[in-house]
Protein backbone atom coordinates (compact mmCIF):
# COMPACT_ATOMS: atom_id res chain seq x y z
CA UNK A 1 0.00 0.00 0.00
CA UNK A 2 1.67 3.69 -1.21
CA UNK A 3 2.16 6.09 1.78
CA UNK A 4 0.32 9.38 0.52
CA UNK A 5 2.84 12.36 1.92
CA UNK A 6 3.73 15.90 1.09
CA UNK A 7 6.47 18.25 1.10
CA UNK A 8 6.95 21.05 3.59
CA UNK A 9 8.14 24.32 2.97
CA UNK A 10 10.75 24.96 6.44
CA UNK A 11 12.44 27.98 5.06
CA UNK A 12 12.82 29.69 1.30
CA UNK A 13 15.05 27.26 0.00
CA UNK A 14 14.17 24.02 2.27
CA UNK A 15 11.70 21.51 3.23
CA UNK A 16 11.11 18.59 4.17
CA UNK A 17 8.48 15.30 4.52
CA UNK A 18 7.60 15.10 7.99
CA UNK A 19 5.13 12.01 8.49
CA UNK A 20 4.64 9.25 11.08
CA UNK A 21 3.84 6.74 8.64
CA UNK A 22 7.61 7.43 6.97
CA UNK A 23 9.10 6.21 10.19
CA UNK A 24 12.22 8.99 9.67
CA UNK A 25 11.99 12.23 8.28
CA UNK A 26 14.00 13.15 5.38
CA UNK A 27 14.66 17.14 4.05
CA UNK A 28 16.33 19.07 0.68
CA UNK A 29 17.90 22.10 -0.35
CA UNK A 30 17.08 23.92 -3.10
CA UNK A 31 20.02 25.15 -4.92
CA UNK A 32 19.35 27.06 -8.39
CA UNK A 33 20.92 24.43 -10.47
CA UNK A 34 20.29 21.39 -8.63
CA UNK A 35 18.62 20.07 -5.08
CA UNK A 36 20.61 18.74 -2.09
CA UNK A 37 18.75 15.97 -0.34
CA UNK A 38 19.36 14.90 3.42
CA UNK A 39 18.19 11.02 3.81
CA UNK A 40 15.88 9.30 1.78
CA UNK A 41 13.09 7.94 4.01
CA UNK A 42 13.30 4.06 5.23
CA UNK A 43 11.31 2.28 1.86
CA UNK A 44 12.15 2.63 -1.69
CA UNK A 45 8.53 3.18 -3.12
CA UNK A 46 8.20 6.34 -0.50
CA UNK A 47 12.00 7.66 -1.34
CA UNK A 48 10.96 7.28 -5.11
CA UNK A 49 8.07 9.41 -4.12
CA UNK A 50 10.02 11.94 -2.12
CA UNK A 51 12.67 12.50 -5.01
CA UNK A 52 9.73 13.03 -7.79
CA UNK A 53 8.27 15.41 -5.52
CA UNK A 54 11.34 17.58 -5.52
CA UNK A 55 12.47 17.33 -8.72
CA UNK A 56 8.90 18.08 -10.08
CA UNK A 57 8.17 21.24 -8.19
CA UNK A 58 11.37 22.61 -8.04
CA UNK A 59 12.18 21.76 -12.29
CA UNK A 60 15.67 20.68 -11.31
CA UNK A 61 17.47 17.37 -10.61
CA UNK A 62 18.76 15.65 -7.10
CA UNK A 63 22.32 15.95 -7.48
CA UNK A 64 23.56 15.01 -3.78
CA UNK A 65 22.24 13.14 -1.06
CA UNK A 66 23.45 12.98 2.61
CA UNK A 67 22.90 9.92 4.49
CA UNK A 68 22.90 10.76 7.90
CA UNK A 69 23.66 7.77 9.42
CA UNK A 70 23.29 3.49 9.12
CA UNK A 71 20.07 3.28 10.78
CA UNK A 72 17.74 1.68 8.47
CA UNK A 73 14.90 4.03 8.61
CA UNK A 74 17.50 6.40 6.92
CA UNK A 75 19.17 3.84 4.21
CA UNK A 76 16.91 1.11 3.23
CA UNK A 77 15.24 3.36 0.60
CA UNK A 78 18.62 4.31 -1.03
CA UNK A 79 17.93 2.68 -3.88
CA UNK A 80 15.57 5.33 -5.11
CA UNK A 81 18.58 7.82 -5.47
CA UNK A 82 21.62 5.33 -6.31
CA UNK A 83 22.27 7.75 -9.81
CA UNK A 84 23.07 10.59 -7.27
CA UNK A 85 26.02 11.42 -5.45
CA UNK A 86 25.10 9.56 -2.18
CA UNK A 87 27.78 10.93 0.58
CA UNK A 88 28.10 10.06 4.33
CA UNK A 89 30.62 10.50 7.65
CA UNK A 90 33.45 7.48 6.97
CA UNK A 91 32.62 5.83 10.01
CA UNK A 92 29.35 4.42 8.02
CA UNK A 93 31.27 1.95 6.47
CA UNK A 94 31.94 -0.26 8.84
CA UNK A 95 28.61 0.43 10.78
CA UNK A 96 26.64 -0.80 7.47
CA UNK A 97 28.74 -3.67 7.00
CA UNK A 98 28.43 -5.17 10.19
CA UNK A 99 24.82 -4.84 9.58
CA UNK A 100 24.85 -6.60 6.10
CA UNK A 101 26.40 -9.24 8.92
CA UNK A 102 23.81 -9.51 11.13
CA UNK A 103 20.16 -7.59 10.87
CA UNK A 104 19.89 -7.33 7.09
CA UNK A 105 21.33 -10.87 6.27
CA UNK A 106 18.72 -12.56 3.80
CA UNK A 107 17.59 -14.74 6.41
CA UNK A 108 16.94 -11.89 9.20
CA UNK A 109 15.15 -9.89 6.08
CA UNK A 110 13.51 -12.79 5.64
CA UNK A 111 12.22 -12.81 8.76
CA UNK A 112 11.10 -9.90 8.79
CA UNK A 113 8.92 -10.38 6.12
CA UNK A 114 7.60 -12.99 8.21
CA UNK A 115 7.35 -11.20 11.41
CA UNK A 116 5.51 -7.83 9.45
CA UNK A 117 3.56 -9.11 6.10
CA UNK A 118 3.09 -5.18 5.37
CA UNK A 119 6.43 -5.06 4.92
CA UNK A 120 7.39 -7.19 2.47
CA UNK A 121 5.74 -5.31 -0.06
CA UNK A 122 9.05 -3.19 -0.10
CA UNK A 123 11.46 -4.99 1.37
CA UNK A 124 11.96 -7.31 -1.66
CA UNK A 125 12.99 -4.30 -3.26
CA UNK A 126 15.57 -3.13 -0.46
CA UNK A 127 19.32 -2.70 -2.04
CA UNK A 128 21.63 -1.94 0.76
CA UNK A 129 24.34 0.57 -0.85
CA UNK A 130 27.13 1.94 1.15
CA UNK A 131 27.73 5.46 -0.59
CA UNK A 132 30.91 5.93 -2.28
CA UNK A 133 31.79 9.65 -1.07
CA UNK A 134 32.65 9.51 2.41
CA UNK A 135 33.55 12.78 4.37
CA UNK A 136 35.75 13.25 7.28
CA UNK A 137 35.22 16.14 9.30
CA UNK A 138 33.57 18.41 6.93
CA UNK A 139 32.05 18.38 3.50
CA UNK A 140 30.74 21.93 1.90
CA UNK A 141 28.59 22.01 -1.26
CA UNK A 142 29.11 25.33 -3.21
CA UNK A 143 26.25 26.10 -5.64
CA UNK A 144 26.74 29.92 -7.45
CA UNK A 145 27.87 31.15 -4.02
CA UNK A 146 25.49 29.26 -2.11
CA UNK A 147 26.95 27.28 0.32
CA UNK A 148 25.46 24.16 2.75
CA UNK A 149 28.25 22.53 5.32
CA UNK A 150 28.06 19.05 6.32
CA UNK A 151 29.65 17.66 9.40
CA UNK A 152 30.90 14.98 11.24
CA UNK A 153 29.53 14.87 14.71
CA UNK A 154 29.62 11.40 15.97
CA UNK A 155 26.60 11.03 18.97
CA UNK A 156 23.71 9.36 18.13
CA UNK A 157 25.83 6.72 16.26
CA UNK A 158 29.89 6.88 15.39
CA UNK A 159 28.79 8.00 11.86
CA UNK A 160 26.23 10.84 12.55
CA UNK A 161 26.51 13.99 10.23
CA UNK A 162 24.56 16.85 10.07
CA UNK A 163 23.81 19.30 7.39
CA UNK A 164 23.63 23.35 8.08
CA UNK A 165 22.54 25.83 5.67
CA UNK A 166 23.73 29.19 7.26
CA UNK A 167 22.01 31.67 4.13
CA UNK A 168 18.33 30.81 6.52
CA UNK A 169 19.81 29.11 9.35
CA UNK A 170 18.63 25.98 8.89
CA UNK A 171 20.09 22.82 10.58
CA UNK A 172 19.43 19.57 9.09
CA UNK A 173 20.09 17.37 12.23
CA UNK A 174 19.12 13.80 11.18
CA UNK A 175 18.58 11.42 14.26
CA UNK A 176 21.02 14.05 16.52
CA UNK A 177 17.83 15.64 17.14
CA UNK A 178 14.39 14.09 18.47
CA UNK A 179 11.81 16.36 18.05
CA UNK A 180 9.44 16.03 21.15
CA UNK A 181 9.99 12.13 22.22
CA UNK A 182 12.90 10.07 23.95
CA UNK A 183 15.69 10.05 21.87
CA UNK A 184 17.21 6.48 20.86
CA UNK A 185 20.58 6.55 22.64
CA UNK A 186 21.41 3.44 22.78
CA UNK A 187 23.21 1.91 19.79
CA UNK A 188 26.25 0.24 19.81
CA UNK A 189 28.37 2.95 18.50
CA UNK A 190 26.24 6.02 20.39
CA UNK A 191 28.83 8.61 21.82
CA UNK A 192 26.88 10.12 24.59
CA UNK A 193 30.20 12.92 25.51
CA UNK A 194 30.17 13.80 21.60
CA UNK A 195 25.92 13.87 21.25
CA UNK A 196 26.31 16.04 24.07
CA UNK A 197 29.32 18.82 23.16
CA UNK A 198 27.40 18.69 19.41
CA UNK A 199 24.36 20.03 21.04
CA UNK A 200 26.31 22.67 23.41
CA UNK A 201 27.50 24.06 19.88
CA UNK A 202 24.48 24.06 17.90
CA UNK A 203 23.19 26.26 20.76
CA UNK A 204 26.06 29.02 20.32
CA UNK A 205 25.00 29.12 16.34
CA UNK A 206 22.18 31.05 14.58
CA UNK A 207 19.33 28.63 14.07
CA UNK A 208 15.98 29.60 13.22
CA UNK A 209 14.56 26.34 12.28
CA UNK A 210 15.72 22.13 13.06
CA UNK A 211 14.55 19.53 10.98
CA UNK A 212 14.94 16.66 12.89
CA UNK A 213 15.56 12.90 12.28
CA UNK A 214 12.44 12.15 13.71
CA UNK A 215 9.40 14.63 14.85
CA UNK A 216 7.98 17.79 14.29
CA UNK A 217 10.22 21.08 12.71
CA UNK A 218 11.41 22.73 15.48
CA UNK A 219 14.07 25.40 17.08
CA UNK A 220 16.72 25.64 19.77
CA UNK A 221 14.12 25.23 22.27
CA UNK A 222 14.22 21.62 21.98
CA UNK A 223 18.17 21.20 21.33
CA UNK A 224 18.07 23.17 24.99
CA UNK A 225 15.32 20.24 26.37
CA UNK A 226 17.37 17.46 24.79
CA UNK A 227 20.67 18.75 26.23
CA UNK A 228 19.15 19.02 29.28
CA UNK A 229 18.07 15.49 28.69
CA UNK A 230 21.23 14.14 27.81
CA UNK A 231 23.14 16.08 31.29
CA UNK A 232 20.35 14.47 33.77
CA UNK A 233 20.68 10.74 32.51
CA UNK A 234 24.54 10.96 32.55
CA UNK A 235 23.98 12.40 35.93
CA UNK A 236 22.07 10.03 36.90
CA UNK A 237 23.91 6.94 35.31
CA UNK A 238 26.98 8.38 37.20
CA UNK A 239 25.17 8.19 40.67
CA UNK A 240 23.96 4.48 39.86
CA UNK A 241 27.98 3.64 39.15
CA UNK A 242 28.54 5.70 42.34
CA UNK A 243 26.10 3.08 44.77
CA UNK A 244 27.56 0.24 42.74
CA UNK A 245 24.19 -0.54 41.17
CA UNK A 246 22.58 -2.07 38.06
CA UNK A 247 21.77 -0.34 34.73
CA UNK A 248 18.06 -0.42 34.99
CA UNK A 249 18.74 1.05 38.55
CA UNK A 250 18.79 4.27 36.11
CA UNK A 251 16.66 6.82 37.13
CA UNK A 252 15.34 8.32 33.43
CA UNK A 253 15.09 11.52 33.75
CA UNK A 254 11.02 12.34 32.61
CA UNK A 255 11.21 15.51 29.90
CA UNK A 256 9.88 12.59 27.57
CA UNK A 257 6.78 10.56 28.12
CA UNK A 258 7.57 6.95 27.56
CA UNK A 259 4.81 4.95 26.33
CA UNK A 260 4.91 0.80 26.70
CA UNK A 261 5.94 0.70 23.16
CA UNK A 262 8.61 2.79 23.73
CA UNK A 263 9.97 1.00 26.82
CA UNK A 264 12.51 -0.93 24.86
CA UNK A 265 14.61 2.66 23.85
CA UNK A 266 14.87 3.43 27.77
CA UNK A 267 16.47 0.00 28.09
CA UNK A 268 19.14 0.32 25.53
CA UNK A 269 19.94 3.63 26.99
CA UNK A 270 20.52 2.16 30.36
CA UNK A 271 22.59 -0.45 29.56
CA UNK A 272 24.87 1.89 26.93
CA UNK A 273 25.07 5.05 29.19
CA UNK A 274 25.73 2.48 31.92
CA UNK A 275 28.95 0.77 29.76
CA UNK A 276 30.07 3.69 28.39
CA UNK A 277 30.53 5.84 31.74
CA UNK A 278 32.12 2.87 33.34
CA UNK A 279 34.60 2.67 30.94
CA UNK A 280 34.82 6.59 30.47
CA UNK A 281 35.32 6.91 34.61
CA UNK A 282 37.81 3.96 34.58
CA UNK A 283 39.66 5.67 31.62
CA UNK A 284 39.55 9.51 33.08
CA UNK A 285 41.27 8.09 36.51
CA UNK A 286 43.62 6.20 34.71
CA UNK A 287 44.98 9.30 32.89
CA UNK A 288 44.77 11.47 35.70
CA UNK A 289 47.25 9.07 37.23
CA UNK A 290 49.94 8.88 34.99
CA UNK A 291 53.03 11.01 35.93
CA UNK A 292 54.84 13.25 33.39
CA UNK A 293 58.20 11.65 32.54
CA UNK A 294 61.15 14.14 33.35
Amino acid sequence: MGIHFELQQVSPRTVAVVDEQLASNAGALVLDDYIVAVDATMRPDTARTFRALLEETYRRPVKYLCVTHYHGDHVLGLKAFKDVTLFASAPLVANMQSRMKSDWTPEALAAWKVEDPAAAEWLDEVELIIPPLLLHNRLDIVNREKVIEFHQAGGHTSCSTFGYYPDERILFAGDLIFAGQLPYAGDVTCDPERWITTLKTWLTWDIAKVIPGHGPITDQGEIQKQLEFFEALKSATRETLAARKEPQDIIMPTLYTVDKEGHWLVERAQKHWYEYYRNYETENSSTAGRTTPN
